[in-house]
């Protein structure tokens, strides 16, 4: 068995899709507990919305769980535009491992993420031109990888590398535009590196490494059925342009009551907001949550404003039960799991590369969850009774 440690639940969710994709066995948790049969442990943290002396002791916990069980090939998991404490628990986890080269390899061909002359570009676009630059807790404020990697104590080796050189001790981030680029990085790892960074890599690590464990099948169909609640997360304009087209179609929009925005809470917002979730539902059968468009700025707001939004969920579900529900954004995706304790979750089906269907254990509950930068797929769309617009 191998293990993923992931820094958000989207991203662990992400990896589980590429499994799933190529008929890997996996488990998927929120802590290092191994499923019988699996190849592949999976374990959701969120670690990135952690102060970063709580991640650091997280990623040293679940690493040292992991190497109790005797699990020593490990790929860490990191936001594909470099969000979070990337570096530093990155060190954290070569230092358990002792690894002494750090390979990093963040793009993501599937979703037009790419590294040239290390510059980390988004479609076309530097990374600090896009929707990244507003991120309200790792804004991109540049799109040099070295600078985005916040890392002044070990050497950053980044730019064009070569399938015949050695990787230096230290960061190792290449260049990377293709998925034939990230196998050819992926074949550049031996026992003293510990590889890290996108799915798309991981994918690129198991063809590489695990060739044998490369089945494919085709995915067990799981349609959306019965009612549904989405919380609409995320700031990036996928997320907004989504939203728009389906309050024009006539889906129910709840945004988070002014009450429920002010640093003092207010119990009066979350019952304000619990009932108009819970009417919507009880007209309809699709309502979208979101975030109102009041701008914020109190201390810790991200967090706050989440755990206040995955309280009103929980409240909305014990009234209406909602058999589909659609969470983006790795942060409010984990606020929303642990405040309804919905226990074991198990990996479904791959709607599109980091967009996961998760099978609630001991509820009559499927999860649909991606990061709050991609876009929802075809299905979703379908779903929603909307027609996707063409990228």
């Amino acid at each position: 068995m191998i293990a993923v440690i992931a820094d958000d639940i989207t991203g662990a969710a992400e990896i589980a899709g590429v499994c799933l994709r190529w008929g890997i066995p996996v488990s998927f948790s929120l802590d290092a507990s191994p499923a019988s049969g699996a190849e592949v442990m999976v374990i959701a943290t969120d670690t990135r919305s952690m102060a970063e002396a709580n991640a650091l002791k997280e990623t040293d916990r679940i690493a040292s769980e992991l190497l109790d069980m005797g699990i020593t090939w490990i790929f860490k998991k990191s936001d594909s535009a470099m969000r979070g404490h990337v570096a530093s628990e990155l060190k954290v986890l070569a230092n358990k491992l002792n690894k002494k080269k750090m390979l990093l390899v963040p793009a993501n061909p599937y979703t037009g993420r790419s590294i040239s002359d290390g510059i980390y570009y988004v479609k076309g676009r530097p990374l600090n031109e896009t929707s990244f630059k507003d991120d309200p807790t790792f804004p991109a404020f540049s799109a040099n990888v070295k600078d985005l990697l916040r890392e002044d104590e070990l050497p950053v080796a980044y730019g064009k590398f070569s399938e015949e050189e050695d990787l230096q001790g230290g960061f190792n981030i290449p260049d990377s535009q293709t998925m034939q680029d990230l196998y050819a990085w992926a074949s550049l790892m031996d026992g003293t590196v510990l590889p890290a960074g996108s799915a798309a890599f991981f994918e690129m690590c198991l063809k590489r490494n695990f060739p044998e464990w490369m089945r494919g099948q085709e995915p067990d169909p799981l349609s959306f059925v019965g009612n549904s609640l989405m919380i609409a997360g995320s700031s990036h304009q996928n997320s907004k342009d989504f939203v728009e087209k389906a309050v024009e179609k006539g889906v129910h929009l709840s945004e988070m009551p002014e009450l429920l925005m002010e640093e003092k809470y207010n119990p009066a917002g979350t019952e304000a907001w619990v009932h108009d979730v819970g009417q919507g539902l009880m007209e309809g059968d699709r309502v979208i949550m979101a975030y109102g468009k009041k701008k914020v700025s109190f201390k810790n707001y991200p967090a706050i404003l989440k755990k206040r939004t995955a309280q009103a969920v929980s409240r909305v579900i014990e009234e209406v039960p909602v058999r589909e529900l659609l969470l983006e954004g790795g942060a409010t995706t984990c606020a929303v799991i642990e405040e309804l304790s919905l226990g074991a979750l198990i990996p479904m089906q791959e709607l599109s590369p980091g967009v996961v269907r998760l099978k609630a254990v001991d509820h009559d509950m499927v999860l649909t969850i991606k990061p709050g930068s991609y876009a929802w797929p075809e299905a979703v769309y379908r779903y929603f009774e909307l027609e996707k617009p063409m990228v």
